[in-house]
């Protein structure tokens, strides 16, 4: 497997692994949040606190995430014009017969 496909792969579990963590943070925060305006005991502050931060930390993560995916299409889509000739005709392919 060539070194670049091995790049690709990677990435492609590190945007998921992102996306997962980013969706996790998001609920907790949003639990945490939720919890922290219906408590009424001593530590209502710091539950509320907790849950913003575990909110934005989410939301960041999730806009990295995304960003990331789109940078990457971005990316191959501008590799897959410069590997097209000047001319505009497209190479043949006849490894399929």
């Amino acid at each position: 497997m060539p070194e670049r496909q091995r790049r690709s792969g990677m990435r492609k579990i590190a945007t998921f692994f992102e996306i997962v963590v980013s969706a996790a943070l998001l609920a907790f925060g949003l639990y945490l949040l939720h919890d922290g305006s219906s408590n009424q005991s001593l530590s209502e502050g710091a539950i509320l606190i907790g849950g913003a931060v575990c909110f934005t930390l989410g939301v960041m993560t999730l806009v990295f995430a995304v960003r990331s995916i789109v940078w990457h299409r971005r990316m191959l889509r501008h590799s897959i014009r410069e590997e097209e000739p000047e001319d505009g005709v497209a190479p043949v392919d006849n490894r399929s017969e």
